[in-house]
């Protein structure tokens, strides 16, 4: 996720607009006051030890990688234009070097040179709406519940556990994670909760706040203020949370004013039509309280069994997590430019919807995982119905403008949600522990899976994005895995002609592919990729004046950049996966969720695309997976 950079040629630059302690306005920009600094605006420290900065690769370098990545995407006469652009762009006459020394001026000057451009192109200044486009969400195990009240239980523990997580996140107790002896980047984990993304025009403003001590709840399109820390500083008691869910529900039982539907337009007409809402009674208040709320529930009506026609339970569920699944049902029960929006439903329903912009996938993953456990370790909750907070409801004033506003972002949301393809499923014939038994990279063996899957269909290629967690560095973000390349391809070729091979060069040939990805894995991992460094040129190139670079307008560029098949591991300790939509339009997405036993995918397209088909791809993919494995075998 996070690809907008590709298509945005002129972003506006940021400026702070304020620095108040507790509730701090952040809207990026260039030079950043050093508590404003970086992968987060949280007063929290949570690094245990320190980290290197990213680095900025080697300009010849990053050219000879780049260029060996384009060459299964391009005909030999195009690659050979493009070769000589890049020749050019490196070259001591060239405009490469000016730009790389300028790009080394800021890497001296900032703890990380690409974070404030990355967060403010790939996420604050992309203008269309959060939902399908960023903000991922997560679908958990299904829950059984025998009565309404175990509902209201397992909301009350949910909230319980979601605050003390966030305890230990601020009492700096979270054990510092590592790779191979190596410390990671922990600040996100200070940056999930108490974050929102406030809508304005060109360019969003993130705002965070350490001090959040209430929540808001959505309960059919009411808005609920709930304080959960009581006067002694405590959380109140799950009992108490319990007869207070059941409070809720029952004070909502009359729908409320879709208000929240707003949130899911394009983020240009949001911020106009939040500035006509701001204008009314109270609202003002009412969108401060949810700005500086730790999270959002949503507890949401029952699917209809039309729903499921056709699709199972993960797969509805996915769409329901990003969208509400359409007006008629939650697509008004959320607001989306809160971090973290939780999601229940009576019909067996634990979800979560996260903007994007703050932090990767992983530290999410984690807290998900961590509220689950909660709720499943923890006893009966027994309603405690003589003295519980009553929420406070928050009435949006409403007039015929935002009564408009309403009925255009209702048709934006309804219309995109029913374009959302999703098919998701728990691949059962083996797992990680599978494929590790082989001596393959769990990992490296789905993105080549995918890559088959995706030439079997298409007998071409994808520009295949793979999210790699640059967490090793300070304030850092991610780096993107080229994952196509000449030996993957040749292995997908193989794949359609497989009688034509012999079963040892169908081996020693899906170990090159494999190894092909391992090691640009590894460059991206460590910082050394093609397309950060080239965003990076990009943006020092915008911010001089400089007319765009040749090397940016050639089909090189354009089409590698141009994400046929968006992918990315998120792994969870529970039978969880996050899901998300393509960021083209005749695309794929397909995020995944590595198990010792099993797989969980989430795959998407859009149904307005006609060369591409979702259930197709996930059937391929699956029955690609057991070849390899069983090419692997022998």
């Amino acid at each position: 996720m996070g690809l907008a950079s590709s298509y945005l040629e002129k972003p506006v630059m940021y400026r702070v607009v304020s620095n108040i302690p507790k509730y701090t306005v952040y809207n990026g920009m260039l030079k950043v006051p050093p508590i404003l600094h970086g992968s987060s605006i949280t007063t929290l420290s949570l690094n245990k030890q320190p980290l290197p900065k990213q680095p900025v690769p080697d300009l010849k370098q990053t050219a000879e990688r780049y260029l060996k990545s384009l060459k299964p995407l391009l005909t030999g006469t195009e690659y050979k234009n493009t070769e000589k652009i890049v020749r050019e762009f490196i070259s001591d006459s060239g405009v490469g070097p000016g730009l790389h020394a300028k790009l080394l001026q800021k890497y001296q000057n900032t703890d990380n040179w690409m974070r404030e451009w990355w967060l403010q192109v790939a996420y604050l200044g992309y203008r269309a709406p959060v939902i399908v486009h960023s903000s991922p969400g997560t679908v958990g195990p299904p829950i059984t519940f025998k009565k309404r009240e175990d509902v209201y239980a397992f909301a009350a523990r949910l909230i319980a556990g979601v605050f003390d997580y966030n305890q230990i996140v601020k009492s700096g107790k979270m054990k510092q994670e590592m790779v191979r002896n190596e410390p990671l980047d922990m600040q996100p984990y200070g940056m999930i909760l108490g974050t929102h993304r406030r809508p304005d025009k060109g360019i969003d403003k993130l705002l965070h706040t350490d001090e959040a001590e209430h929540i808001i709840i959505i309960s059919n399109n009411n808005f609920f203020k709930l304080r959960v820390i009581d006067k002694d500083d405590k959380i109140v008691s799950e009992g108490r949370l319990m007869a207070t869910m059941k409070d809720i529900v029952n004070r909502s039982r009359t729908e409320g004013k879709p208000v929240g539907i707003l949130t899911g337009n394009d983020r240009d007409t949001w911020a106009i039509d939040s500035r006509m809402l701001l204008e009314l009674g109270n609202n003002k208040n009412i969108i401060k309280d949810i700005e500086t709320s730790l999270f959002i529930l949503c507890l949401d009506k029952d699917m209809p069994k039309e729903a499921f026609k056709g699709k199972n339970n993960a797969s509805v569920r996915a769409v329901q997590t990003m969208t509400g699944f359409n007006s008629r049902m939650n697509a008004a029960n959320r607001w989306h430019d809160k971090t973290v929006q939780y999601i229940v439903s009576a019909d067996g329903y634990i979800g979560m919807e996260y903007e994007h912009s703050p932090c990767e996938g992983i530290p999410v993953a984690v807290l998900h995982d961590y509220v689950l456990k909660y709720i499943t370790v923890g006893g009966d909750v027994t309603s405690e119905c003589s003295d519980f907070p009553r929420a406070e409801l928050l009435k949006f004033e409403i007039n015929a403008a935002i009564e408009c506003a309403i009925e255009k972002a209702t048709v934006t949301v309804d219309k995109l949600s029913d374009d959302l393809d999703m098919e998701c499923f728990t691949f059962d014939k083996f797992g990680a522990d599978a494929i590790k038994a082989v001596k393959f990279s769990p990992d490296s063996f789905i993105q080549i899976a995918m890559q088959v899957t995706f030439y079997n269909l298409h007998k071409k290629p994808p520009a295949h994005y793979e999210s790699a967690a640059l967490r090793r560095f300070i304030n850092s973000r991610t780096e993107c895995i080229r994952s196509t390349s000449v030996e993957s391809v040749e292995f997908a070729e193989m794949m359609l002609r497989r009688n034509a091979v012999s079963k040892e060069q169908k081996k020693a040939m899906l170990l090159r592919a494999i190894n092909a990805h391992k090691d640009y894995a590894g460059q991206a991992a460590s910082g050394q990729g093609v397309d950060r460094h080239l965003f990076g040129l990009k943006m020092i190139a915008q911010s001089e004046g400089m007319e765009l670079p040749e090397l940016y307008k050639d089909v090189g560029y354009t089409r590698s950049t141009y994400f046929t098949l968006t992918s990315s591991q998120v792994p969870y300790k529970s039978a969880s996966f996050m899901c998300y939509g393509p960021v083209v339009p005749d695309g794929y997405g397909c995020c995944y969720n590595p198990r010792q036993k099993n797989i969980l995918f989430a795959c998407s397209s859009f149904r307005s695309c006609e060369g591409t088909n979702t259930k197709e791809f996930a059937r391929v993919l699956q029955q690609t997976l057991c070849d390899m494995r069983d090419i692997a075998s022998e």
